[in-house]
């Protein structure tokens, strides 16, 4: 039985990288259903891979309704690869819309906001809204409150002023999470 599922496994993935519409399409349709954490790395890259929109809103829905146990974590260490740069605002809104969380992951998320700029803040901010009222990994905390800190400083003096107050409210969202 395992060897049967593992199998599926494999032809859904290959049928995720295949060139042939038809073959991709119905991968799409079966992961719903057959989909393990392994599928979303395999989305993630076929999202950034595809020009065709319809694919891209397919990958879309698919992401924001992930529901398998441990699909947050999966798709948040996926999207903050350097290789998706490219659609890191679009995934952190679909972690947030599937309930993930970046807790673990706030140096490196917050070091991609100071990058990558206003689009990627604004689904930081919105992860960073949605932590719990106590981190547990004060480290990662405070390092991605520094990362921050370090990004406005940065700014400070030229005309990204709204990247100044995007960063000014994610330090502060930080702040409220970091024990006395």
């Amino acid at each position: 039985m395992e060897a049967k599922k593992a199998q599926a496994l494999v032809d859904l993935h290959e049928g995720l990288r295949s060139p042939l519409e038809e073959r991709r399409d119905a991968a799409l349709k079966r992961v719903a259903q057959e989909g393990e954490l392994s599928t979303i790395e395999e989305l993630v890259r076929l999202r950034g891979e595809t020009d065709e929109p319809v694919v891209k809103e397919e990958i879309g829905k698919l992401l924001r309704g992930l529901k398998l146990e441990g699909a947050g974590a999966v798709l948040i260490e996926t999207a903050l690869q350097p290789e998706h740069a490219d659609q890191l605002p679009e995934l952190l809104g679909f972690l947030w819309e599937c309930g993930g969380s970046a807790e673990g992951h706030l140096q490196v998320l917050s070091t991609r906001a100071v990058a990558l700029g206003m689009p990627v803040m604004v689904e930081a901010l919105t992860l960073f809204e949605a932590l719990p009222e106590w981190v547990d990994d004060e480290a990662d905390l405070l390092d991605s409150m520094l990362i921050l800190q370090q990004g406005l400083q940065a700014r400070k003096g030229g005309n990204a002023t709204a990247e100044e107050e995007m960063l000014k409210l994610m330090l502060a969202e930080l702040m409220r999470r970091e024990r006395a």
